[in-house]
């Protein structure tokens, strides 16, 4: 008690509560911090049955409190200081004994937690509507709901020496890779931190680039794609206090594609697919290529296109390129304060915002309409990844790709884009490349949806092993699946 008053001296959060059958003597006191530990039911019902146990049997005071207690949940033995420490941050409640060499904690949490709601970022139309919140137990729950097989397995770690925040590693033993695994877990093992406030510092720490602008873990807060993605082999970080999970190892396809594709026909996921590539390079060289077309390669645009953009162009004193920079740092900015107003300002800001500046700078004179049109096309083709830490990444390298191509024109948007190219095809997490599905047997399904299930088991089962006879819809290209 001296130790542990040591410890939180000046900390009004720490209360104790005396147990004995008389004022006099103390048999024992419960430890707590009032913020974390539901006090009504403490006191009405824990301490109340344990002074009463007391005074109704008769024996060593200490076995009477330890066999109330364990009648009340589950009870962990601490053996240290630092552990009783650790334990009361966690939500619990510390019984010492007078006697005892050991205390006694049981997890008792009061605060408040939030209600399952549907996800802010990744909606859909079809599937489930629920997303991760900020407590770890009631994510795990979700996950567990879903995945009910003997296979699921979880490593616990405490991460942050201030912290002491919890952190699972989720993965089906029968599906992840052994080298992958081990790799992950020593880089988890490596993390050092103060204080652990969000899955985006695991990231940050445990993955290859970290100057890459390329995301190497995909951050979701859906339940349902989790599950998917451990189906297929991935591993799962799960924090506590931070309402998404990390997907590892990821692939640059699979964050393009939504949880949704798997919830609608073959033939429109693999539309809305196709859409999404072809606005991903609209998005990422749409005003570099209108830049080389109207500088340096006329020549390339039909007559009568070029005569529009010629009279559209006369009166403006900026070159294309600053047209360009100036209408895309505007559209960053009204996006960004879109964002940061409250929710039922931010949309009319953007939409008006949007209007009136656009309008402004062509009456003006500042830029012309092409331009307006062009960046236009361009921040709503950025709109359709799914994945926002993607989205960033391309709204990024648009400058310096906008930037070469007003240097030497189309020969810069190619340097720029094989630049690109090959930064991404360097990128590996763990010994996975960040385009590993294109030179394996997963490309069909990372570029195009397949109208069977994609996943198959790890290990497949023989015609002659099977208790009933293998119906046609049990073969994918000629294997079986089970």
């Amino acid at each position: 008690m001296q130790e542990l008053k040591r410890h939180y001296t000046g900390n009004d959060l720490f209360m104790i509560q005396h147990i004995g059958i008389s004022d006099a003597t103390d048999e024992a006191v419960v430890l707590y911090l009032n913020s974390l530990v539901d006090e009504k039911r403490l006191n009405q019902f824990i301490i109340r049955k344990m002074n009463k146990d007391l005074q109704e049997n008769s024996g060593p005071a200490g076995d009477v409190l330890l066999e109330s207690l364990h009648t009340l949940g589950d009870v962990t033995i601490l053996a240290e200081i630092q552990e009783i420490i650790n334990h009361l941050a966690d939500a619990n409640f510390v019984l010492l004994i007078n006697g005892h060499a050991q205390a006694y904690a049981m997890k008792l949490p009061g605060f408040e937690t939030r209600a399952i709601d549907e996800p802010q970022v990744e909606l859909n139309i079809r599937g489930p509507r629920e997303a991760f919140t900020e407590d770890l137990q009631t994510n795990l729950g979700m996950v567990l709901r879903r995945i009910k097989s003997p296979q699921l397995k979880a490593t616990s770690y405490v991460i942050g020496k201030d912290s002491q925040t919890k952190v699972m590693l989720l993965y089906l033993d029968d599906r992840t890779d052994p080298k992958v695994l081990n790799e992950l877990r020593q880089r988890m093992d490596s993390i050092q931190l103060d204080v652990l406030s969000d899955s985006m510092q695991i990231e940050e720490w445990i993955q290859d680039s970290t100057f890459s602008p390329f995301p190497q873990l995909l951050n979701t807060e859906r339940p349902d794609r989790v599950v998917t993605a451990m189906n297929r082999g991935k591993m799962v970080i799960m924090t506590d206090g931070t309402p998404n999970a990390l997907i590892t190892p990821s692939t640059f396809f699979e964050m393009l594609h939504p949880s949704e594709d798997q919830y609608e026909r073959f033939y429109f996921a693999n539309f809305l697919r196709i859409i999404r590539f072809i606005t991903l390079i609209v998005s990422l060289v749409g005003p570099s290529f209108y830049i080389a077309l109207t500088t340096f390669h006329l020549e390339m645009i039909p007559t009568p296109l070029l005569m529009t953009f010629l009279s559209a162009k006369a009166g403006i004193p900026f070159p294309t390129f600053i047209e360009a920079l100036i209408m895309e740092v505007a559209f960053e900015v009204l996006r960004e304060a879109s964002m940061r107003l409250p929710r039922i300002m931010g949309q009319s800001v953007s939409i008006v915002g949007a209007l009136i500046i656009g309008e402004a700078a062509v009456q003006s004179g500042i830029v012309s309409r092409p331009m307006v049109i062009v960046v236009a096309m361009t921040g709503i083709a950025s709109f359709t990844i799914p994945y926002y830490s993607t989205a960033i990444a391309l709204r990024l390298l648009r400058f310096p790709l906008m930037f070469l191509t007003a240097l030497t024109g189309m020969f810069g948007l190619s340097i720029g884009m094989f630049i690109v190219i090959f930064h991404v095809c360097s990128l590996r997490f763990c010994g996975v490349l960040y385009l590993d599905p294109i030179g394996s047997e997963g490309y069909k399904n990372s570029i195009m949806k397949i109208f069977l299930p994609p996943v198959r088991y790890r290990a497949r089962l023989k015609r002659s092993e099977l208790h009933a006879p293998v119906r046609q819809s049990h073969y994918y290209q000629g294997k079986e699946w089970d």
